[in-house]
């Protein structure tokens, strides 16, 4: 508590130390231009006039009220902007306006005195601006070129780019200074801050060719993928080791502007070869804002990126939900200095007293269910394990998001539900089954969203690849052919969120994942994104297909098809459930019954696979130990 009150009482004291400080400032710079002008009307002026004190001391009053009125005593110095300059001009403006009463009223007004009064405010807007924008001038030219050895250029010399050069020139922290600016959308030879426009990307890489340079900063959110992976190869195939840097083209559901500290290593999810996707803010803003949602998996990739998105839109309660505690630990940091209302809760989507405790106390209007079983060989091995969660806490957490009339259920599905090779992909396809047959027994409408890898989360390829880099290779590859549909973690939970909001009710939402990348140029983009090359820095080496996995993964069975919707990046499929929900709920009974029996994965395999005709495996051949696999009875699961 008390070092609480000495921060707050240090805040205040030096906020009122700067006041202070800047109307001495402004004083001393206003009595500056009252001399500058009686100088010059002296030496024009053939009779000798005294220094008009009382006119002085009632301008200099007028105008320091004025700006105190336009708050321009609680600005601070060094970022002094164009609109504190104009707050600054309309606040002498309106005490110069005061002073001419004043003085007329109490003193009597000449022409000399009306002249000096107009000229003292006139060259007041040049001193005492001066003054206030020195700070700023002394950053940005003097001291942003001290100490700065690396040689940078800035690919992309609009919007964005003037800012990031801006917070360079006047943050010194940075130990670059940049040379050039290249944009073919901006006319060569123009200066933005005093840095010359030196051409397009052609002249850039010309420019790379023949110059020292050490930094490259691409800061054009906008442009093409595919165009920008091609640059990065022509850069890193001239200097490998050159840092590059990107103001991603993809950022969150807030409007903060861009600055120095978006700037970040260039990724593979920069050239991944995607445009950046379309959101309907207002729509996504509408279905969040004010509201409680729920959140499972809230500790996962795409789980805890969803809190994040949903605290940009003010949501009254976010509950974020998982049984790993120390995800939610750091979930729960990362917001402890913010205003969002994240509460943590740490259960398991298979406890029913638990969740329905926490249903009925919170009472979320949404709930996003990520929680999930998602490693595909992990999964091979531990099949009851992806029953109890993907399909049994899906079913638990529908039936109790129907007692506690949730507004709305929209559960994360993968593309390994289409025509799966796995358990993993076999539970949520059934999970899709179970949102479906729920949809139209309750208030609640349930919503799947179906997308394919995401970049960087928890057990993907790329951090595996990035670790293998680092201890100098080999990278292990499956199949030099395998390819795969990959989005960013931020596209996917905001294109998730957008669906949601779209969604009436019984959707199986499938996201437009773009052309799928292999995984062998993957690779090898890594591995010249960190300065090397293929094949002579780092091997590459082919492991053969693990279990479960497919070369090629889909986001429709053969027997569906899409519709458009409104948003050109989120189809509809047309799928319907094959099972009624009372068929559903004896399949899934049975397979529980399996695990009650403690029955081998051969036995959940084939009922999953009466559960999911699409789903295809390589049945055992191996007599079990304890004991063979059951067949499952079909006569109990027709209907």
């Amino acid at each position: 508590m008390k070092n609480g009150f000495y921060q707050n009482s240090k805040k205040y004291m030096n906020r009122f130390t700067r006041g202070i400080f800047l109307f001495i400032g402004d004083t001393l710079s206003l009595l500056f231009s009252a001399i500058i002008i009686y100088s010059i009307l002296s030496s024009l002026s053939i009779a000798e006039k005294p220094f008009p004190i009382a006119h002085t001391t009632i301008i200099v009053g007028s105008v320091l009220i004025a700006l105190m009125f336009f708050k321009m005593y609680m600005v601070n110095w060094r970022y002094t902007s164009l609109n504190d300059l104009g707050r600054l001009v309309l606040g002498i403006t309106v005490g110069g306006g005061i002073s001419l009463g004043l003085a007329h009223y109490f003193i009597g007004m000449g022409s000399y005195e009306a002249t000096f009064t107009a000229l003292v405010l006139t060259n007041g807007v040049i001193t005492v601006g001066g003054f206030r924008i020195s700070k700023r001038m002394y950053y940005g030219i003097i001291k942003s070129q001290k100490g700065k050895n690396k040689h940078a250029i800035i690919f992309g010399g609009e919007n964005e780019g003037e800012q990031i050069l801006r917070d360079i020139l006047t943050n010194d922290h940075w130990n670059i200074s940049v040379h050039g600016i290249f944009d073919d959308r901006v006319t060569p030879g123009l200066l933005l801050h005093g840095v010359r426009i030196l051409g397009g990307k052609k002249a850039m890489i010309e420019y790379i060719k023949n110059n020292p340079v050490d930094q490259l900063i691409v800061a054009f959110p906008q442009y093409p993928k595919k165009d920008l992976k091609v640059i990065i190869d022509k850069v890193k195939e001239i200097r490998p080791e050159m840092d590059i840097k990107v103001l991603p083209s993809f950022h969150s559901l807030t409007d903060n502007p861009v600055g120095v500290e978006h700037i970040r290593e260039v990724s593979i999810e920069d050239i991944l070869g995607r445009k950046p996707v379309n959101i309907d803010l207002q729509t996504i803003k509408a279905s969040i804002t004010d509201k409680t949602v729920l959140i499972t998996g809230a500790g996962g990739s795409i789980g805890g990126e969803l809190v994040r998105q949903c605290a940009n839109l003010k949501p009254d309660k976010l509950i974020a939900l998982d049984i790993d505690e120390t995800e939610l630990f750091y979930i729960e940091n990362e917001f402890k200095k913010t205003d969002a209302n994240v509460i943590p809760c740490v259960a398991s989507v298979t406890d029913k007293q638990k969740i329905d405790k926490i249903l009925g106390h919170y009472k979320p209007s949404i709930i996003f269910h990520a929680a999930a079983y998602k490693h595909v060989p992990m999964m091979e091995s531990f099949p009851e394990e992806a029953v109890k969660v993907n399909i049994g806490g899906t079913r638990l957490l529908a039936s109790l998001a129907c007692k506690h009339e949730v507004n709305k259920f929209i559960m994360v599905s993968t593309d390994k539900a289409v025509n799966p090779a796995n358990v993993m992909g076999a539970t949520k396809r059934v999970a899709e089954e179970v949102c479906m047959a729920y949809n139209g027994t309750c208030t609640t409408k349930f919503i799947s969203v179906r997308f394919g890898n995401v970049l960087g989360s928890r057990g993907s390829v790329v951090p595996i690849f990035i670790d293998q880099i680092k201890n100098g290779g080999p990278i292990t590859v499956t199949d030099p052919e395998m390819m795969r549909y990959f989005m960013t973690i931020p596209e996917a939970v905001l294109l998730v969120m957008q669906a949601g909001s779209m969604g009436s009710g019984g959707e199986v939402f499938v996201l437009d994942m773009g052309e799928p990348v292999k995984i062998l140029d993957m690779a090898k983009d890594l591995i010249r994104l960190h300065g090397l090359i293929p094949y002579r820095d780092i091997q590459i080496k082919i492991t053969g297909l693990r279990p479960g996995e497919k070369l090629f993964e889909e986001l429709l069975n053969s027997e569906e098809g899409v519709t458009e919707t409104e948003h050109e990046e989120i189809y509809k499929a047309v799928c319907s459930s094959k099972l009624s929900s009372s068929v559903l709920e004896s399949r899934i009974n049975q397979l529980f019954t399996l695990l009650e029996d403690d029955e081998d994965s051969e036995s959940l395999r084939s009922l999953l696979k009466i559960l999911v005709p699409t789903y295809t495996y390589n049945e055992s051949k191996k007599e079990p130990i304890l004991k063979r696999a059951k067949k499952p009875d079909e006569s109990l699961l027709i209907g």
